[in-house]
């Protein structure tokens, strides 16, 4: 139980900070209509993306090091 808690607080923490610095990104972005929607479109891919990948990784590391302290 307590290595789903920790693959699912790896996942929900990357979810977030990759969130943030995505959007801390657009808001610097020109306020054109057309430019900022399809932006938004690949913000939102990149930001599962990399979301996936590093609490992938994040998940492992935390895991291994449950695992090294039992």
């Amino acid at each position: 139980m307590k290595y789903a808690l920790v693959i699912l607080a790896s996942y929900a923490s990357v979810w977030y900070v990759v969130g943030t610095l995505i959007r801390g990104r657009l808001a610097d972005a020109p306020p054109a209509g057309q430019y900022l929607r399809e932006v938004e479109a690949h913000a939102r891919r990149a930001h599962r993306h990399y979301s996936l990948f590093a609490g992938t990784l994040l998940a492992l590391v935390l895991t291994a090091c449950c695992a090294w302290l039992s």
